[in-house]
């Protein structure tokens, strides 16, 4: 972990890594399934999970690239850059533009996680595959999700049962059902 900014970039490239065994695991008929994410499909969460990364390195960066058109390698070369932006000196710390204002490095660190946590059990349930989240990626993105919420982000918080896994739990809060 990087102890000044409370971001874990070891633990970011490992949530990086079981999404990308998920993308590559999709079998080709289901890409148009339904996902959890209410309208959209399992290649239209696959594309927007690749958009926001892309986004993330960019304005972490400074420098926009042009997005390879094979959905699996685009994700892959943007997790690669998210991880050589939020590595480089002072990203973490230093202000970025980002909508409504501007973010430090460490708070988009911290998204990038969540979306590719939450994504990745999106991308796993609409293809029909398991999914396994590590432990401390979970307990991260709940430490996180305290703050305030955007309605527009996420559905209302759903009921979870008393005893229900971490990330399940995590999921209510987000307004999915494990």
């Amino acid at each position: 972990m990087t102890q000044s900014t409370g971001v874990d970039l070891d633990l970011l490239a490992r949530c990086y890594r079981d999404t990308g065994e998920v993308l590559a695991a999709i079998p080709a008929g289901r890409w148009d399934a339904p996902s959890p994410c209410t309208e959209w499909t399992v290649r239209q969460v696959a594309d927007h999970l690749v958009d926001a990364l892309d986004f993330f390195a960019s304005t972490v960066s400074g420098r926009s690239v042009e997005r390879p058109a094979d959905l699996i390698e685009a994700y892959r070369d943007a997790t690669a850059r998210c991880l050589d932006a939020f590595g480089r000196a002072e990203a973490l710390t230093a202000e970025h533009p980002f909508p409504d204002g501007t973010l430090p490095g460490r708070m988009i660190a911290n998204i990038s996680l969540s979306e590719s946590l939450v994504h990745g059990w999106d991308l796993a349930t609409g293809a029909g595959l398991p999914y396994s989240p590590d432990p401390d990626a979970v307990a991260a993105v709940d430490a996180s999700s305290n703050g305030p919420r955007r309605p527009e982000m996420f559905a209302d918080p759903v009921p979870v049962p008393a005893g229900a896994p971490p990330f399940a739990v995590l999921l209510g809060k987000l307004g999915r059902v494990a």
